[in-house]
């Protein structure tokens, strides 16, 4: 064999080795692989414990669980199409509910920018709202909207509303005056103030709150399942508990928690593409 050859066959080798470390680096920008590999055993060896200790009889698989038993639950709703229907119905409410919330929420807080006054008296409401536990606003909403697919939106929305009302409120309240005062200087009118200084001020409070109602809009769209449905992942854990069938109510819980990861991910990965002048908030998210 020549040197060349030899050359030739370690590169390959190299390249080929490198392949699934460049993807899963691809995957998730700002990530190392001590990074990577530290997660998988965070997540890997209390997994390993807890089926090491349901099978020597020190947990109580009725009340534990047993991870064996959510990953077979798991394939078997994946292969019989059930999982992939209840996960579609949670996440077309969710992107509905967080959609129509983050929407109104931040356009209500930027128009409040052409009127500080009112500003300042509805911000009060806004906390008030917030801090008010939508888990008791939920049974009016159902009420109101009905046991459909509408109850859960709204309850989404709301959750997600206020949330993107008050990061966007907060953008326009630490927004820079003195951009706006040279953009006015120099013969801008208020339009342009608001469409060059204002509104991309903004973005940052909004990809911020986005990361946050990710969860929110779950929070809120389980939430109106646990109360009516007779679909979803939160239909599916509610069920299921009742039942105290722990395993197939861990089960639904990692199906919710993938799909939690994976719109962050996806949220992460937007953000990265949208706003790559900023400081790299968007690959932390996942880092």
């Amino acid at each position: 064999m020549s040197p060349s050859d030899a050359a030739f066959i370690a590169t390959v080798a190299r390249r080929a080795s490198a392949g699934p470390r460049a993807w899963l680096l691809r995957l998730f920008p700002g990530a190392s692989w001590k990074v990577i590999g530290l997660q998988v055993c965070c997540i890997g060896l209390p997994v390993i414990v807890w089926e090491a200790a349901v099978r020597g009889g020190l947990a109580d698989p009725f009340f534990f669980g047993r991870p064996s038993e959510v990953l077979r639950y798991v394939a078997a709703t994946l292969l019989d199409g059930s999982l992939f229907y209840h996960s579609s119905v949670t996440v077309s409410e969710q992107a509905l509910g967080l959609s129509l919330g983050t929407v109104v929420g931040t356009a209500l807080a930027l128009a409040l920018w052409w009127s500080p006054f009112l500003s300042r008296v509805l911000e009060t409401y806004a906390v008030i709202l917030n801090a008010t536990p939508k888990i008791v606003i939920a049974p009016l909403l159902v009420v109101w909207f009905g046991l459909g697919m509408e109850s859960k939106v709204m309850i989404s929305a709301l959750v997600t509303g206020v949330v993107a009302w008050l990061g966007a409120f907060e953008s326009v309240r630490r927004g820079d005056a003195d951009q706006g005062d040279l953009v006015r200087a120099l013969g801008g009118s208020e339009g342009q103030v608001f469409a060059k200084i204002v509104i991309p001020a903004a973005l940052p409070y909004v990809f911020a709150t986005l990361r946050l109602n990710v969860g929110f809009s779950l929070i809120g769209v389980i939430t109106g399942e646990f109360l009516s449905s007779t679909a979803g992942l939160g239909y599916l854990v509610d069920t299921t508990s009742k039942a105290y069938d722990m395993s197939h109510t861990l089960g639904a819980i990692l199906a919710i928690a993938v799909i939690a990861a994976a719109e962050l991910w996806l949220l992460a990965r937007v953000e990265a593409r949208l706003m790559h002048w900023s400081d790299g908030i968007a690959s932390a998210v996942m880092g």
